[in-house]
């Protein structure tokens, strides 16, 4: 009986640690070719309480982070720009050494340049890179470029995911505006770092610790209903009271919690009469995003028929045309596939006293 009751206190243990989980995260350097946050002012003089170096021709600018303003100095020698960085936010310039541009991917970047912050009491080690660009009128324009990560492994249904902390904004801490990606490859849903996930009627809670050691998931009991749609999947990314919510359903119905809710995106794939598998992109931001209503009874959402519009600008003696695609409810559509291929682009026709006169053809983005 000993023995018995053990069993049963061990296998109500690993429940509970498979329902709650503390999931810890390694640091890394790594390189985000497609993630830029774009810098303040540039300015030609220096902050009153700043000490500096004796440059020639310098831009200066600020970085807000985790715990307040550094300060960047980017001047030419020898006709290549350098970078000064108040890597330790002492407001001195004169005891930092210079970073140089080096190829990473198809960039020149300045970095990984190494920035100690104090985030939640404790000191941590970031880094983060430049890039620069010139405008039309031949002036910098420096942009931070994600150069860390932080990386783990959930365990979910007793399968482990891989998942992957960036810190979106460059400050240095891990808070809402930042992403959490949850799997990898076709399994890839990216999150917000703080928020909660309903999958296949599972539902939970999740945070990234400020310092991007930790994620901690948490069961939720929520009161739920069905979300009925048209399609072998959905994925819903909706904002509500008490935040964000990513919630997938499978085969025309999808579990969702109870509530007034702003959808900010969705994807959707369903077959067509001839097998074909179609998947589709929505967002909206802000008031444009549509209102979902999900009673005790449920819900139904509808997407199509696609709404298509026609716009065109003139710019001197040349029409530019474009087409907006948008959902039956009012999200802009940001991609279709089918097959896993994007379909043909299409075409315009324009006529003039019935004679074709041209045949232009769409583009993607």
């Amino acid at each position: 009986m000993r023995w018995m009751a053990l069993l049963v206190l061990l296998s109500g243990l690993t429940v509970w640690a498979q329902e709650r989980q503390v999931v810890p995260l390694r640091y890394e350097l790594w390189w985000d070719e497609r993630s830029f946050w774009a810098v303040g002012r540039l300015e030609s003089t220096a902050p009153g309480d700043a000490k500096v170096l004796t440059l020639t021709e310098p831009h200066f600018f600020t970085g807000k982070f985790a715990d307040g303003e550094r300060l960047f100095a980017l001047v030419k020698e020898d006709g290549e720009f350098v970078l000064y960085v108040d890597t330790d936010g002492d407001k001195d310039l004169t005891d930092e050494r210079s970073f140089r541009l080096r190829q990473r991917g198809w960039n020149r970047v300045f970095g990984p340049i190494p920035m100690r912050f104090r985030v939640n009491g404790k000191t941590v080690l970031r880094h983060l890179g430049i890039t620069v660009d010139l405008d039309r009128n031949g002036q910098p324009m420096p942009e931070f470029v994600i150069s860390c990560r932080w990386r783990g492994t959930v365990l979910w249904d007793g399968k482990p995911i891989p998942i992957t902390v960036v810190d979106i904004d460059c400050d240095g801490a891990i808070g809402e505006d930042d992403q959490l990606i949850w799997g990898e490859g076709q399994e890839e849903r990216d999150l917000p770092a703080v928020g909660r996930i309903g999958i296949n009627g599972r539902f939970v809670r999740y945070r990234v610790a400020p310092t991007g050691e930790e994620l901690v998931i948490e069961p939720m009991q929520v009161p739920t209903a069905t979300v009925r749609f048209q399609g072998e999947r959905l994925r819903l990314m909706m904002d509500g009271e008490g935040g964000n919510w990513m919630l997938e359903g499978q085969n025309g119905q999808l579990l969702a919690p109870i509530g007034e809710f702003r959808l900010m995106g969705l994807e959707l794939s369903r077959k067509d009469k001839q097998g074909r598998l179609w998947a589709l992109r929505a967002n909206a931001f802000g008031p444009a995003a549509p209102k979902l209503a999900i009673s005790g009874s449920g819900a139904t959402l509808t997407v199509e028929p696609l709404q298509i519009s026609l716009h065109y600008d003139r710019k001197g003696a040349e029409m530019e045309f474009s087409l907006d695609i948008k959902t039956a409810n009012g999200m802009s559509v940001s991609d279709i596939m089918v097959g896993e291929q994007r379909p043909p682009e299409p075409r315009l026709k324009l006529t003039a006293n019935g004679r074709v006169i041209a045949e232009p053809q769409f583009h993607y983005g």
